[in-house]
């Protein structure tokens, strides 16, 4: 059943992610690719020389959703020459962990333009849980990177490169940037916030008056404050901060597994500002 439940999730995130690249890619035939096949083939070849145990690489092409380059996946148990890009999403443990990591690709995507993007450069790194074939899950580093690019800085394909770190024990994702400049970093962080507080309630299961406390506990964080303390600062009654924080416990375990470490709402916040999702 829970099988079933996450393939009938990728399904419908599959879908999404097309109508994304649709909007994003409406005429693919129109553009103007700028990464030469000499220059992909050279990065290529070192990648491939260049990885070691518990490493591996995926090159995802966004116009036809699809993996058309890929190396290590036996590391996980997979086989790299069958492994597709459907596949990849299944591997995300929950459907939480699922969206909120499409979500973020979708963002920095959206956010690429001509002035920054180049082969290779910039880079964004986070970690990731990933299921193994034997059902494992292990935390993962992965390292995006432009792969191919329009001339006005369209991402159209991309590079993930991974390292295996350890088992999986429900950390945040712990996203940044690499050669990126801080103002542009502040804003991709203020627009993520600003786009996960607006998502359909089938994505984002926290309501707007739950996100208002999480964003309360983000900005006291580091201070225990007693509920009516809470109360008072959220303009609402102790009771009802007792009950948003029962919900949002709740609505955590159903998003990211019954396993999650959260025990409070206020570790809740924590863990979605840390996975980037919280301004």
């Amino acid at each position: 059943m829970v099988n079933e439940l996450l393939d009938s999730q990728v399904q419908q995130e599959m879908q999404r992610l097309s109508l994304f690249l649709n909007e994003l890619f409406p005429d693919p035939t129109g553009l103007t690719l700028m990464v030469t096949a000499e220059q992909q083939q050279a990065e290529l070849k070192q990648l491939r020389e260049g990885l070691r145990t518990e490493q591996f690489f995926l090159v995802v092409d966004l116009l036809s959703m699809r993996i058309v380059e890929a190396a290590g996946l036996e590391e996980l148990g997979y086989q790299s020459s069958q492994f597709t890009f459907r596949q990849y999403l299944s591997a995300f443990p929950t459907q939480g962990m699922l969206q909120l990591i499409t979500l973020l690709g979708k963002q920095s995507f959206s956010m690429s333009d001509q002035a920054m993007v180049t082969f290779m450069n910039p880079k964004y790194v986070s970690s990731i849980p990933m299921t193994c074939a034997n059902g494992q899950v292990m935390l993962i580093k992965r390292m995006i990177s432009p792969w191919q690019f329009s001339s006005t800085g369209l991402l159209t394909a991309y590079v993930s490169e991974y390292t295996i770190m350890q088992p999986y024990n429900n950390e945040p994702l712990n996203p940044r940037f690499i050669n990126m400049p801080p103002a542009v970093e502040a804003q991709f962080s203020a627009m993520m916030a600003q786009v996960f507080a607006h998502l359909p309630a089938r994505i984002n299961r926290f309501a707007h008056k739950e996100i208002s406390l999480l964003k309360l506990y983000v900005e006291k964080e580091g201070e225990e404050l007693p509920v009516p303390q809470i109360a008072l600062m959220a303009g609402i009654k102790p009771n009802t901060v007792r009950t948003y924080n029962q919900r949002i416990m709740a609505k955590a375990k159903t998003m990211f597994g019954s396993n999650m470490n959260a025990r409070t709402a206020r570790e809740v916040a924590l863990f979605l500002k840390q996975s980037g999702m919280l301004g």
